[in-house]
């Protein structure tokens, strides 16, 4: 028995079930990783503070607008930042990235400042603080307004002094938009009763110029703490939970289809093997359902493997008894003579002793005889040399034994069977032997081109009516007292066989015939 190495393998079944999870875990991964990161959720933070940004520098200079000071103070515009302020658009992208920007450490505190405002300053503060604090109530968000020179003048909440000193305002001022992110400064540490927004641990900032004509009057600071992706998963719950549904559904859908198409018919399959292998079915029932094309042909290839391996078992043991039975005549009379011929020439006349010695000689002669068509017939069971060879090549070598006889070919030169050139030399040299055995002395082949067919006729004693049905059997001869041996026609039937041809016996009104059909 084949010893194969066992070692643990995953089953069918197993790796259908890790395809199913696979395929309602990936996406809600991907979606988690790649659009509910932190990284999506600090870019939507950042655009809703760009826009609001905008809105509150117009809002901003169109209030400054009227009370601009008699010196003209705050940073003037380039021109290529002029330029591009006078486009009919002028749209300020995202820009922050947690996988490749860094946090910046927390907001530092504003700086004391005892100057006074200037007057327009004064004049719009109250207006600009109520405008804040009433917006903050709806985005959570903090603003905080200063001038030209980084002063707060109003905001969210109660900040005063300057935020010159911070970079993203001073750029602001030098007519820039910024956006950073800023850890938190809040020392105390999250806990459960915390509120699910305020776990982030780092805000966004964004610092817009608030400019009027081509001068920069001040700049508009804004800050949020973005979205958490817990607060995020519970809003979305009853969408996240149709998808989770939709996808376990198709998951057990596709594994259901797996099984039934491909595990089911493969665990018949090694049934139906297992039966072949222990002789409880020689040849097996095809499966039902194989699922698939693929397996479909292997269930069928493993159907016609086994009739294959019956039949062959089956030949081997028909073959066997009758090789029994033929080699226990001649063993027998070898034995008997062998005895008389121990006793010594005394016991044994010189004419009896010669006639034994010529009996053993027969025996072993038809003994060999019968062996060589054995091998013979086990060699026509195997493939043989696929070289093409055309008819009259094939008849030219098959009758240069048998030259003092006739051998008429009817076909015309580049005839090509369906027959390599060792299966037409087995074939047709079979055919020869066994017409010429039997008296005949003259051999046509014809080949019908419109029909696939040959036909081998000979002018000798014929077969009887009686033995055409039994002649191509193994074993079977009508010349056993002559040394026949009653393979050749049954090898004949074995190499056409295997060519996918079949033989027929024929009933001509003279000699015997026959016709090979491809």
């Amino acid at each position: 028995m084949l010893n194969i190495k066992q070692k643990w393998r995953p089953s069918l079944a197993l790796v259908i079930a890790l395809v199913c999870i696979a395929l309602v875990t990936l996406p809600i991964i991907g979606v988690l990783g790649a659009r509910l990161s932190s990284n999506q959720f600090a870019r939507e933070t950042e655009r809703s503070l760009l826009s609001q940004a905008v809105i509150f520098a117009e809002v901003y200079a169109a209030a400054f607008s009227g009370l601009q000071p008699a010196n003209d103070a705050g940073y003037v515009l380039s021109a290529e930042q002029s330029e591009r302020l006078h486009q009919d658009f002028h749209p300020i992208a995202p820009s922050l990235d947690l996988l490749r920007s860094e946090v910046s450490p927390p907001r530092p505190d504003p700086l004391a400042s005892d100057e006074p405002l200037d007057a327009p300053y004064e004049a719009i503060s109250q207006a600009l603080s109520q405008l804040a604090r009433s917006a903050k109530k709806t985005t959570l968000s903090g603003y905080v307004f200063t001038d030209h020179s980084g002063q707060v003048i109003a905001s969210s909440g109660s900040i005063s002094g300057s935020f010159l000193h911070i970079p993203e305002v001073s750029q602001a001022l030098q007519g820039e938009t910024v956006s950073v992110l800023r850890y938190r400064d809040d020392p105390s540490r999250p806990h459960l009763l915390n509120s699910i927004s305020r776990d982030t641990s780092y805000r966004v900032f964004v610092a817009h110029p608030v400019v009027l004509g081509d001068r920069v009057v001040g700049a508009v600071y804004l800050s949020r703490t973005p979205m958490d992706l817990r607060k995020f998963l519970f809003q979305e719950r009853f969408t996240l939970g149709s998808v989770a549904v939709f996808m376990l559904v198709s998951a057990i859908g596709v594994g259901w289809m797996m099984w039934r198409l491909i595990s089911k018919p493969i665990r018949d399959l090694s049934s139906q093997s297992w039966d072949v292998a222990s002789g409880l079915k020689p040849t097996p029932d095809p499966v039902r359902h194989y699922g698939v094309r693929e397996l479909a042909d292997l269930g069928n290839n493993v159907v016609s493997m086994a009739a294959t391996l019956s039949e062959r078992s089956t030949a081997i043991e028909t073959y066997t008894s009758h090789v029994t039975h033929e080699l226990k005549s001649p063993v027998t009379a070898i034995l008997g003579a062998a005895e008389l011929l121990s006793d010594g020439p005394s016991a044994v006349p010189g004419d009896r002793n010669q006639k034994l010695v010529h009996n053993i000689q027969e025996e072993v002669l038809r003994m060999n005889a019968l062996l060589g068509r054995l091998r013979e017939l086990a060699r026509a069971s195997v493939q043989t040399d696929p070289t093409p060879m055309s008819l009259a090549d094939m008849v030219r070598a098959a009758s240069a034994e048998f030259s003092e006889h006739v051998v008429d070919l009817h076909a015309p030169p580049e005839t090509y069977p369906p027959l390599s050139k060792d299966q037409g030399h087995i074939v047709l040299h079979h055919l020869l032997q066994n017409a010429f055995q039997h008296g005949a002395t003259r051999v046509e082949i014809s080949y019908k081109a419109t029909s696939n067919s040959m036909i081998v006729a000979d002018n000798g004693t014929g077969i009887s009516p009686r033995n055409s049905s039994r002649i191509i059997d193994p074993f079977f001869t009508t010349r056993r007292d002559q040394g026949g041996t009653g393979l050749g026609l049954s090898i004949v039937a074995a190499v056409l066989k295997q060519a996918g041809a079949v033989i027929e016996v024929m009933a001509p009104k003279q000699g015997a015939s026959f016709r090979i059909r491809f």
